[in-house]
């Protein structure tokens, strides 16, 4: 019998709204056992706690000996990457329209995105600061996602040198966010099977 293959998203800023469980139940169709982690941005608490959760709740799942990987979204697509470094078992990470880098002479800027959330600015500079540390191999298992049209998030600061960076024909960031998690879902979770398949 084959290793469950643990999916866990992690949405942005907003993400003490209910309903992400209902919008992602279908990824079981896939294969998958899809999860939510919301890391709580609006708490006004570290990040390095919150990572320090994420990672233990990946850590339940490799202990098992079974697969994990990451889709995490906006503020989650850090989060995600950071998490990969920590644990570079990981099997995929998907970076949905998530900052990854503060950017220069970009709008809006890091600290206008990260006003009501210190812990988001926290973790888009931890892993700018880290992202050097991440080798080919990790940078291979990572897809990054940009909507044609973003206005909240910097298209140049979405992207990964080394992984897959592919553009979604859609626009605005919320409803782009919505669209890759249902309808688009495909995309994301394609991915994470065909490393599956690679490792």
């Amino acid at each position: 019998m084959s290793a469950e293959h643990h999916v866990i998203y992690i949405p942005g800023l907003n993400d003490q709204r209910r309903g992400y469980e209902r919008l992602i139940r279908r990824w079981s169709t896939y294969g998958v056992t899809p999860h939510v982690h919301r890391v709580g941005w609006l708490d006004q608490e570290s990040f390095r706690p919150k990572l320090e959760r994420l990672v233990d709740q990946v850590d339940q799942y490799l202990d098992e000996g079974q697969a994990v990987s990451l889709v995490g979204a906006s503020a989650g697509g850090s989060a995600a990457l950071n998490a990969l470094i920590e644990r570079p078992k990981i099997t995929a990470v998907v970076n949905l329209f998530g900052r990854l880098r503060k950017g220069e002479n970009v709008r809006p800027s890091l600290d206008f995105a990260a006003r009501k959330s210190p812990a988001f600015k926290e973790s888009v500079l931890l892993f700018e600061s880290r992202e050097p540390e991440m080798d080919d191999n990790s940078r291979r298992k990572v897809l990054c996602l940009t909507p044609l049209i973003d206005e909240a998030v910097p298209r140049s600061t979405v992207s990964l040198n080394g992984a897959t960076n592919r553009t979604l024909y859609t626009v605005e960031h919320s409803l782009s966010g919505l669209l890759a998690i249902t309808f688009f879902s495909s995309v994301a979770i394609n991915f994470v099977k065909q490393q599956v398949r690679q490792g």
